[in-house]
């Protein structure tokens, strides 16, 4: 009788714009243990970001069909642009007894609880206000009100960190990579 794969796990990773989640999770991709989902949204692509690399990107129609066809597994507008998780990636890495990795907002979040409560959520913060504000300017991606309106979102989201398992402050982003293996994986 052949030995029976362990089925893998989801794992939300949530917080405000600028807390540097998508640079952990570039950095978790590393990990084969792990997989980290791709995004799909209706936002412009930023910069050099490729379409099925950073995001999949879709037209809003294309969006609004996913959505009725059941392909996603959450999904949120914010900042008058879609956002959302496909189903079929994530249903293969957790077949293939992998970590799923979702970098998700906050309305994601809650979503996925209801959907997969016994998922981890974790929830990751910037050092301090005035670190985020510094890192959104650094992006050069937002206009001065680009950034205020991301920054009083961020206070907003930051009151749902009450809803996570854990909370990671970003001050280093190998420190904070190191302590979220540490919390899906324990001490391997």
């Amino acid at each position: 009788m052949g030995k029976e794969r362990k089925r893998g796990k989801v794992v939300v990773i949530s917080g405000p714009s600028g807390s540097g989640k998508t640079t952990i999770c570039d950095r978790l991709k590393l990990d084969p243990r792990m997989r980290v989902a791709v995004s799909a949204t209706t936002r412009p692509p930023r910069g050099a970001e490729k379409d099925g690399v950073d995001y999949h990107f879709f037209t809003a129609p294309e969006f609004e069909r996913l959505i009725a066809e059941g392909k996603l597994i959450e999904h949120a507008k914010v900042l008058g642009n879609y956002y959302g998780s496909l189903r079929e990636p994530m249903e293969r890495a957790v077949e293939a007894g992998l970590c799923h990795v979702l970098n998700i907002d906050v309305q994601g979040g809650a979503a996925i609880r209801k959907l997969l409560p016994g998922s981890t959520f974790i929830f990751v913060v910037p050092p301090g206000e005035e670190e985020l504000r510094k890192r959104l300017e650094k992006r050069g991606t937002d206009s001065p009100e680009g950034i205020r309106k991301r920054l009083e979102l961020a206070r907003r989201e930051m009151e749902y960190r009450k809803q996570y398992d854990r909370v990671v402050v970003n001050d280093t982003v190998e420190r904070a990579v190191d302590e979220i293996k540490k919390i899906i994986f324990g001490g391997q």
